[in-house]
């Protein structure tokens, strides 16, 4: 398996690119305390999809929420 590693600059502005996107939206924060385990499952599988932690949390409460 290919991993495409981008550089510190690419990721920052794609970081940026979220955050402004998120800051245009009406949004909260939300902070919850997860397993260290699970939280470096979520960083890895965030990193071979070329997204953010952020972005697959939300998709996770969007299934969830869709199946209540």
């Amino acid at each position: 398996m290919a991993m495409h590693r981008r550089s510190n600059r690419q990721r920052e502005e794609r970081r940026e690119a979220f955050v402004n996107q998120a800051a245009a939206a009406d949004t909260a924060q939300l902070h919850c305390l997860i397993p260290a385990d699970m939280h470096r499952q979520l960083r890895v599988m965030a990193a071979q999809e070329g997204t953010n932690m952020t972005a697959l949390v939300i998709t996770a409460i969007e299934d969830f929420l869709a199946t209540r």
